[in-house]
């Protein structure tokens, strides 16, 4: 069966208008919008059967059903005395004669919007879906496009030309929500994600919150991104954590400033010191690299340095001892400090290499390389025991951190 002679089918049991039934053969091609393939088949069908009326054969009943929706073949019927009603589209009621009035609506919208990206989405009514998935499976259609296809392209051409920015499906700076059902536009302010490395040079600094001897977090002396975006909030997502009193040195710990509801999509951050904390933004991201760079965190490796306090004096000999932690498993419970998150639970951690310095009989200098997510402090005094094996459990004495500072990450 040709398109012709399909279309005819169709076009008997259902009235469509022309970009119903062009979409019907989407995937045919010819370089046509959907609503000109349509009409292109009317009028062909239209010649067609005219042609056969005036040749004596009886298709009457076939132009009439052309006639509900073709107004040339309406107007053939009439000068043979009969007359048709229009009717309306069956799958779409007259939704796609005009559908990109509401991309001229939604320009309004992003008035004060600096964004470079943008992406359409619709909601449109059920009972239009339900009769296209009607007529589709009872014509056994497999060339078409969806008419919540149609719309996304028709009204997304559209905004492209009154806005002058691009189409961006995956990652869009805004999406532009359009409720078919009751005419409602919102515009949906997507996240901006920036990653950058820090580092923390002062002791007294936490990375979200603010608490005891901490003056400042890290969090706090980064809105100045959010104000410089528009944002009403501002989080970080960290690849790890070092503790307020714990310095981060070397290249810096990656991260990624999450700026929610952005007026602005445009620029980076300059660069940002204060003597506490040094913030170097590095580009734009996505959510995918963020999940990567909480993953990341589980197997990266760390190298701290610590200094360390002996209540007994230690001898050089004594310290030597501590070769034997290199290459160790640790087995970790929760610290002490922070067990009321959960208690009980328990993790392993690889220690590949120890080196220490001695400086004095009470005094000594650790340098780590460990797996992330050792409790580094907890490993060198061990927790009372809720770390083993520890530097103090194979020094036989207390030990107690006096500085951490975290000098790469791998």
């Amino acid at each position: 069966m040709d398109i012709l002679e399909k279309s005819l089918e169709i076009l008997k049991a259902y009235p469509l208008c022309d970009s119903c039934l062009g979409r019907l053969f989407a995937q045919m091609g010819y370089a046509l919008e959907n609503w000109e393939r349509g009409f292109s088949i009317k009028t062909m069908l239209h010649m067609k059967l005219v042609t056969l009326f005036r040749q004596g054969v009886d298709v009457t009943t076939d132009l009439k059903s052309l006639a509900r929706i073709h107004k040339p073949t309406r107007r053939f019927l009439s000068t043979i005395g009969i007359t048709v009603e229009e009717a309306q589209c069956y799958i779409c009621g007259g939704l796609l004669s005009n559908v990109e009035r509401f991309a001229k609506e939604a320009v309004s919208k992003v008035d004060g919007i600096e964004f470079e990206t943008f992406a359409v989405g619709t909601t449109i009514p059920r009972e239009i879906l339900e009769r296209e998935s009607e007529v589709v499976k009872k014509f056994l259609v497999s060339t078409g496009e969806s008419i919540k296809h149609e719309i996304n392209r028709r009204i997304g051409k559209e905004l492209l030309r009154l806005l002058g920015r691009r189409v961006d499906k995956q990652r869009p700076n805004i999406l532009i929500k359009i409720d078919l059902i009751n005419g409602k536009i919102d515009i949906v302010k997507n996240p901006l994600l920036i990653e950058g490395v820090y580092l923390k040079l002062s002791r007294r600094i936490s990375q979200a919150k603010k608490f005891g001897n901490v003056k400042s977090s890290l969090l706090e002396k980064l809105q100045y991104i959010r104000d410089m975006y528009g944002g009403v909030e501002h989080i970080i997502h960290v690849s790890g954590r070092e503790d307020s009193d714990a310095r981060m040195l070397g290249p810096g710990r990656p991260l990624v400033v999450e700026i929610k509801q952005p007026t602005k999509y445009k620029g980076l951050p300059h660069l940002y010191s204060d003597g506490d904390v040094i913030f170097i933004p590095l580009g734009f991201t996505t959510r995918d690299e963020v999940r990567k760079l909480k993953e990341k965190a589980k197997t990266d490796i760390k190298l701290y340095r610590a200094l360390v306090y002996s209540d007994r004096p230690l001898s050089e000999e004594e310290l030597r001892k501590l070769a034997e932690l290199s290459g160790k498993t640790v087995v970790q419970y929760t610290p002490r400090r922070i067990k009321r998150l959960n208690p009980r639970k328990k993790r392993t951690r690889m220690v590949y290499e120890i080196v220490w310095r001695f400086i004095s009989s009470h005094v000594f200098e650790l340098y780590v390389r460990c797996q992330g997510g050792l409790y580094v402090k907890e490993f060198i005094h061990g927790d009372g025991g809720r770390t083993t094996p520890s530097v103090a459990e194979i020094l036989n004495t207390y030990l107690e951190v006096l500085e951490l500072d975290v000098l790469s990450i791998e």
